[in-house]
């Protein structure tokens, strides 16, 4: 039963479809709840994490560089001749700078080559693929977001692009433990980048535009060995029709009379076009339980000199249970008082923000003390402790949106 917790998130799409496994009666209609992700797979099946480690660089991993030329070097300015003065005593040296990745600016090549190193968790072959997230009241997540900057860690496919642009977030690590939701991204990367404007992006997944957008593909991975590049293009195909029928939904979201995704949001599209452009989002194969993705996240985060400020783990935590390495990567991700988590819920006993989810935001102050109490074990356990000790707050004026230890901000 590989991919349950992915089925509690996503929608699906095979790259086969004639050869996957009929599904009994009556599962389908649970089957596509709410994230994207694909992350903590094995523990679907009460399994335990990835014993095989990737290496240091694998081919996966070298696939994540991004698909934009690197900045040109500056070649530094010739030093002027020094001018006749007075003996004086010689001053302390000026501290070094910071080799920090902020603002949104294109990484230096030092950057990207911190940004790329660690080791990634092991990518592996799913039944299904969950190209789409059926989440769709992220809004309810803007305020708290908004302006947060620094690091953003999520799991699943393009709903983080949305978290990210609202959050205004400076380096973006996509994780998924299905091949072909990282490749997703992949696709996304290279088509995005060569579409100034979400209707162009949108155009390039329809019927009429596979030739022009495999050859972007194709263009844009031509360093890449020819079964990857290959494998991309496979993908897009398979998945073309898919997330064509996804986009056209989320290109015309709005709350009101308010855009409220990457698609529908003209300057969240934009957002998001700079920071592929500027080489600022890893894609990555991730399982929030092994041992390495999260580990390489966080010490990333930390030669960069930025927090990590949002994490967003849609509702993966119902299937795993808080172990000793799932608490150790979260320490990992080093961040201030204003760093975020952000999950959905599925439960009858929940109030939904949309049709399916509720919407949950905590500190990951707070988050990281809970995981250091093992009464805590489990996502379930460390909410019924939070509802106990006062902290829990399912009444915070926005319908389906519950608070942990925070206090109520503006309607999302």
């Amino acid at each position: 039963m590989p991919g349950l917790w992915h089925r509690l998130s996503l929608m699906p799409v095979s790259p086969r479809p004639r050869n996957l496994p009929r599904l009994p009666r009556g599962f389908q209609r649970w089957s596509s709840p709410v994230c994207a992700l694909g992350l903590a797979l094995a523990f679907a099946c009460g399994g335990r994490p990835p014993t095989e480690a990737a290496p240091s660089a694998s081919a996966h991993q070298s696939l994540s560089a991004g698909t934009s030329p690197a900045p040109e070097p500056t070649p530094a300015p010739p030093a002027p001749a020094p001018a006749p003065a007075p003996a004086a005593p010689a001053a302390d040296p000026p501290p070094s700078s910071p080799a920090g990745a902020g603002g949104t600016a294109p990484l230096t090549a030092e950057q990207r080559a911190t940004m790329l190193a660690g080791p990634e968790d092991s990518l592996i072959e799913t039944p299904i693929h969950y190209m789409k997230s059926n989440e769709v009241r992220h809004d309810v997540f803007f305020p708290y977001v908004a302006g947060k900057g620094g690091v953003y860690v999520g799991v699943g496919s393009d709903q983080n692009y949305t978290l990210a642009a609202a959050a205004g977030s400076e380096l973006m690590f996509l994780l998924d433990i299905d091949r072909s939701v990282v490749d997703l991204h992949r696709c996304y990367e290279a088509l995005i980048e060569a579409s100034p404007d979400p209707k162009t992006l949108f155009d390039r997944w329809t019927a009429g535009a596979v030739d022009e957008s495999v050859k972007i593909l194709e263009a844009a991975y031509a360093g890449l060995p020819e079964a990857d590049r290959k494998r991309i293009v496979r993908l897009y195909k398979a998945a073309r029709e898919t997330v064509y029928i996804h986009l056209d939904r989320v290109y015309r979201r709005h709350q009101g009379d308010r855009p409220t995704t990457w698609m529908s949001n003209p300057e969240m599209y934009q957002y998001i076009r700079d920071m592929f452009l500027a080489d600022r989002v890893r894609m990555m194969g991730g399982d929030l339980t092994g041992p390495n993705s999260l580990q390489s996240v966080g010490a990333a985060a930390r030669a960069l000199n930025l927090p990590v400020r949002v994490v967003y783990f849609s509702n993966a935590e119902e299937y795993f249970d808080y172990n000793k390495q799932f608490v150790a990567n979260v320490e990992a991700l080093v961040g201030d008082e204003e760093s975020l988590v952000l999950r959905t819920i599925y439960s009858k006993k929940w109030v939904h923000a949309d049709q399916l989810w509720a919407y949950q935001v905590q500190p990951l102050s707070d988050y990281r003390t809970r995981l250091g109490d093992r009464k805590n074990r489990s996502r379930n356990p460390m909410l019924r402790y939070a509802e106990l000790d006062g902290t829990l707050n399912k009444d915070t004026g926005v319908k389906g949106l519950s608070l942990i230890n925070l206090a109520p901000r503006g309607a999302g």
